[in-house]
């Protein structure tokens, strides 16, 4: 089956993913097949009079396994230009109703951060502990199952500082204050090299100086700041 057949099945089985509220500024899926097979050939014919590949706007399916969906769309943008626009969705959350877990662990006045390699950029990042949710386990249980996998840990307390939903999931974002004595195991199978604890003060300068490229992680830094005079 070829990439837009696939992606017309989708988009019978799941509406809710190509959904247009009609809202002025919207990026609108242009849905009907017709429209979507004229429009390509217009782009494709002005792709090859500039010696560019066709396939840079295959429209469709074009990848999918248990945890994505990479989908390129035909739009229609605000200004009524038309093209392929790709996206990427997350099925574990979107689908199967996974809670995906940042977790900033701390300890007195240190936090954790793990020294994690990043396929998708083929490099290495220091971040605070953080995975995909398994469908079917609580937000909750999914953060301690990443914590245990991660850094070896399986005691700590729990404090939850945001939780966004995300289809049928989504992310949440936890304080994991982690006892004076717990060792922490890094499990090369996670990706990781090492681990640093670092003190709040010096976190904060590694922040302001743009050296945390990790978005989650600075995600759950904001979220902290905004909510530790609240955090026991």
């Amino acid at each position: 089956m070829d990439t837009l057949k696939k992606y017309l099945k989708l988009m019978q089985e799941r509406p809710d993913m190509f959904h247009n509220s009609g809202d002025v500024g919207e990026i609108t899926i242009i849905t009907d097949e017709k429209r979507i097979l004229a429009e390509q050939k217009k782009i494709r014919a002005k792709l090859q009079k500039e010696r560019m590949p066709l396939n840079w706007i295959d429209i469709g399916l074009l990848a999918e396994d248990q945890w994505f969906y990479v989908l390129r769309d035909m739009v229609e943008f605000p200004n009524g230009h038309v093209g392929g626009y790709i996206r990427w969705i997350n099925r574990k959350s979107s689908e199967g109703g996974g809670f995906n877990s940042i977790l900033m662990c701390v300890q007195d006045d240190q936090v954790l951060m793990v020294r994690k390699f990043r396929h998708e950029e083929r490099n290495w990042s220091w971040e605070f502990p953080r995975g995909f949710g398994e469908p079917g386990v609580s937000a909750k249980k999914n953060a301690r199952i990443e914590l245990l996998e991660e850094v070896g840990v399986s005691n700590a307390k729990l404090t939850l500082l945001t939780k966004v939903r995300d289809g049928k999931g989504g992310t949440a974002v936890y304080l994991a204050e982690i006892p004076k004595d717990q060792k922490i195991v890094i499990d090369v199978g996670e990706f990781l090299s090492g681990y640093r604890w670092v003190k709040m003060s010096r976190l904060k300068q590694i922040v302001k100086q743009g050296q945390l490229s990790d978005w989650f992680s600075l995600w759950a830094y904001a979220i902290f700041e905004t909510a530790k005079t609240k955090v026991p």
